[in-house]
């Protein structure tokens, strides 16, 4: 059942998110409106709220700078002996203008204590070599319900890629594959030990029922896993006696000439016949980042950069959907996570991208659906169009 709440979609969930426990559900927030703005930020802070006494809350986040009400009920939490702990990339500590207050991160780490809320080295990511980049938090017990996985592309922050920007978050109850290969690489970013090929380390895809997981950075020069992905659409196929077209959408904040196999993979794609779609926020001044554009619209890849316009409300959301052919399967298929199409995101930085197969009672075709209407309303922003219900309905 899909319900609307605040402005933004939440999928597979009651109205209430049950008091009697959690359902694992998909939240996008609406960054159109104040109340819509804070839909995740707001699902978080309800989760804390209701982690048990003597249960595990292990974050793992690129930027807590704001969203203090997160941080007074990690505080909460801690006191009421909950077991939390928090690793940041070391820019969380980072204060802003006006009033430069302390940020988000310092005032639980100064709560709870410097032991349990920690940062990244100041020279580099955890694991890899530039940026903790990744966004998902992780609960052993809230309200009776366990191995609660939260994986986000939103920040801990009022702004630079949370409640101003279009995010995604998907909420994956009593999911113990997924949880526990989320706890392993929370241990790994806590031990702060650099590992440059951990994705190979873990083995590439970290297979579970509700999800296919992969944990970065990858080793220099090595294959880019989603190009190869992206190489399997078949664009052009039959299914049931009746011609068909594959359709590849995409969001992410940034993509720069650096991840040329993916590059070419799209391009590739456009000009054998998919329809294909990027949506991003691209920075004006980054060259490396602009230099895409032109390359991706002259193969027909229909770009939609949020940056060409300064939008107020950017694209952050950094996830795949495909519909049609992929290998020798039909379908639709979606992958969210932390990372964007960048260099960094593939050799450099912690990072996490997921498959998800299935959310509560949605399967593959509802959950990219799901996901589709998000890209849908996006794009409606971008286009100065009237924005559809929530529900695309």
């Amino acid at each position: 059942m899909a319900v609307v709440a605040a402005g933004g979609l939440v999928a597979g969930v009651p109205t209430a998110a049950s008091a009697a426990g959690v359902k694992s559900h998909i939240v996008f927030n609406n960054p159109l409106t104040p109340k819509g703005a804070k839909n995740i930020e707001n699902r978080i802070q309800k989760l804390v709220q209701g982690a048990r006494p003597g249960s595990r809350i292990r974050i793992s986040v690129y930027r807590f700078s704001n969203a203090h009400g997160i941080a007074d009920a990690l505080i909460a939490a801690d006191r009421r002996g909950v077991d939390v702990r928090i690793i940041a990339d070391k820019g969380a500590t980072r204060r802003h203008a006006p009033n430069y207050a302390p940020t988000g991160f310092e005032r639980v780490r100064d709560a709870i204590g410097g032991d349990k809320v920690v940062t990244c080295p100041e020279t580099r990511a955890c694991i890899g070599e530039k940026l903790n980049h990744t966004k998902f938090l992780l609960f052993s017990n809230v309200r009776g319900t366990r191995n609660i996985v939260v994986q986000t592309s939103q920040n801990l922050n009022a702004t630079g890629g949370t409640t101003t920007d279009w995010n995604d978050a998907v909420v994956l109850a009593n999911a113990t594959g997924t949880y526990n290969a989320y706890y392993r690489y929370f241990g790994d970013l806590w031990t702060r030990k650099p590992v440059p090929n951990y994705w190979r380390k873990r083995g590439g895809e970290v297979s579970s029922p509700e999800a296919v997981v992969q944990f970065f950075p990858k080793a220099r020069r090595t294959a880019d896993p989603i190009a190869k992905t992206l190489r399997q659409v078949k664009c052009l196929y039959t299914n049931n006696g009746k011609a068909r077209k594959s359709h590849v959408r995409i969001t992410t904040g940034n993509f720069n000439n650096k991840r040329a196999e993916v590059l070419t993979a799209l391009t590739g794609l456009a000009r054998k016949g998919c329809t294909v779609e990027v949506m991003l926020t691209v920075d004006p001044a980054d060259g490396s980042r602009t230099a895409v554009i032109p390359v991706l619209r002259d193969a027909g890849v229909k770009v939609y950069d949020f940056g060409e316009y300064t939008s107020p409300n950017p694209m952050h959301s950094k996830y795949i959907l495909v519909s049609g052919k992929l290998g020798q399967k039909v379908g639709k298929w979606t992958w969210t996570g932390s990372a964007n199409f960048t260099y960094g995101s593939l050799y450099q930085d912690d990072e996490a991208v997921l498959q998800l197969r299935k959310v509560g009672k949605l399967g593959p075709k509802k959950i990219h659906d799901t996901y589709r209407c998000n890209f849908v309303r996006a794009r409606a922003q971008f286009l100065g169009r009237p924005v559809p219900r929530p529900n695309c309905k």
